[in-house]
């Protein structure tokens, strides 16, 4: 239901436009028809409401299952970050690498608390859109399992190739580095990159080495990239919000020296490729060409074409509607219907006073 419609079903009697919900049989019937044949037809026998799901390119079926996989899958793929730098803290250099913009523009450390601001609002714009979004399940979905890729990608590059932080004192920021691995420090280290999300106090010492590739700068381009494409067209404008912040905050990561360069280079490479290569999959129109595609021979593909089987081929059209609007659209029609219903104080007088009755005695 869109806004406009749920806003005008708890003010009006009308009844709130029935949501359809879609049975196993007309769903395998899309599907088989789509495997075989390759064209994006609607059963004749489904409702209405139906029809114009599927035309849009997806079923409106809830597959909490994998839902939960995803949402397990990040989570592990971002404890893997924080382990590898909580490992690798302890012999990565102290020396900074030369940078080109390091070599130009000296140290900004006010920089850094404006690249941490634009994160923020980049993930509650990217996290608004998919809550509103009417098919919150199947963005919701590809969102975190990008994510979740992405990480999984940083992690291996940490372990790989270590580099010293940039900034101008790196002994000033870093923390002091044991002679030996421990595995309590080691354990209380990941313990706390995971209640602070990632997030490091500046004016406080540091854990060194999270650095290629930015983990800010993936942020800040996969909500650029997944608010243009998944915001209905009047409200395609909205989408140069993100944009635009994504690369305010990828000057700031640089000027504060938080980030090299380069970092910032890959994690715009990395995080685009993996989310264009998601989404050109997904906007195959038919499940033949599907496996037909050179796509397909990805390892990454055959994960995403388990986590698309239920979803049509195609891109599917971009609405915006509140969570659990029907639901609430009823709830105020059988309040307003309640009230209407309910006779009042005075209705109730005078019923009793026609009703009731006078005893007239007569002497004997």
């Amino acid at each position: 239901m869109r806004l406009s419609d749920f806003l005008k079903s708890c003010l009006l009697d009308d009844d709130p436009p029935p949501r359809h919900k879609y049975t196993k049989t007309s769903a395998y019937k899309l599907r088989t028809r789509n495997f075989y044949t390759g064209y994006r037809r609607v059963d004749s026998t489904s409702s209405s409401a139906s029809n114009d799901d599927e035309e849009m390119g997806i079923e409106s079926q809830a597959e909490v299952h994998k839902l939960i996989v995803v949402v397990l899958f990040l989570a592990c793929a971002g404890i893997s970050n924080w382990a590898a730098l909580a490992y690798i803290h302890d012999f990565v250099g102290r020396d900074p690498l030369p940078d080109i913009v390091f070599h130009f523009v000296p140290e900004q450390t006010w920089a850094l608390q404006i690249g941490d601001m634009v994160v923020t609002i980049c993930s509650v714009l990217m996290i608004a859109l998919m809550v509103l979004h009417k098919y919150r399940g199947v963005v919701t979905r590809r969102v975190l399992f990008i994510v979740g890729v992405l990480y999984v990608m940083r992690t291996i590059s940490l372990l790989c190739t270590q580099l010293p932080s940039g900034y101008s004192d790196n002994k000033a920021k870093c923390r002091a580095q044991l002679p030996q691995f421990s595995w309590i420090a080691f354990i209380h280290r990941v313990l706390e990159q995971t209640i602070k999300v990632g997030f490091q106090d500046p004016n406080d010492k540091m854990l060194c080495g999270d650095l290629l590739f930015s983990g800010h700068t993936l942020i800040m381009i996969i909500s650029s990239l997944v608010v243009p494409y998944y915001l209905p067209r009047k409200l395609k404008l909205l989408g140069w919000i993100p944009r635009t912040l994504s690369w305010v905050g990828m000057i700031c990561m640089i000027i504060s020296r938080t980030h090299y360069t380069i970092d910032v280079i890959f994690a715009y490479w990395c995080t685009t490729g993996v989310f264009m290569l998601y989404h050109a999959y997904c906007e195959i129109d038919s499940y033949p060409e599907r496996r037909q595609s050179l796509l397909k021979s990805l390892w990454l593909m055959k994960v995403v074409g388990w986590l698309e089987a239920n979803v049509v081929p195609g891109r599917f059209e971009n609405e915006l509607e509140v969570p659990f609007s029907n639901r609430l659209a009823r709830i105020c029609l059988k309040g307003r219907r309640r009230e209407s219903r309910s006779p009042s104080d005075a209705e109730i007088a005078s019923s009793s006073n026609n009703s009731s009755t006078t005893v007239v005695i007569e002497p004997s």
